[in-house]
């Protein structure tokens, strides 16, 4: 065998090298919102719509859902223009299994200013990655 032939065989295995690792490497873990719902004085708001007295209590659902274990960072903001809540963490132990999150709201009065109220609530998480879900709501206080 020549040195020259030796030398473009591992020239190639080296080159082909990183194209293995890439291979082998995991994709970045993901987050992502896998539903969301709303209950009023826990019972179901069917398309997000409350009509009764008030102040009601007002119960945001959010299932989040990653591709591998990980430990996910959100928050809630809400229509209010009140701040954003503190950030939260929660740890999704399994790939592609949903884990609850929620935020409770008191909210309305039995005002003109509540008769036809709508208002949304924010979910952001952080890490691993940014995603975002808005609920949007309607409240009918009586």
């Amino acid at each position: 065998m020549k040195v020259s032939n030796v030398i473009c065989i591992a020239a190639m295995c080296f080159c082909l090298a990183p194209l293995a690792q890439t291979a082998n490497a995991q994709s970045p873990v993901t987050v992502r919102v896998g539903g969301w719902a709303l209950t009023a004085n826990g019972k179901i708001a069917k398309n997000f719509e409350y009509t009764g007295s008030c102040p009601v209590n007002l119960r945001f659902d959010w299932g989040l859902l990653a591709t591998a274990p990980t430990e996910v960072t959100y928050r809630y903001k809400r229509s209010d223009d009140s701040e954003p809540s503190a950030t939260k963490k929660v740890k999704l132990a399994k790939a592609n299994t949903s884990v609850d999150v929620s935020d409770t709201w008191d909210l309305g009065a039995n005002t003109a200013e509540f008769k036809d109220f709508k208002g949304w609530i924010k979910l952001t998480t952080f890490e691993p990655n940014k995603v975002e879900q808005k609920i949007l709501f309607t409240l009918h206080c009586k």
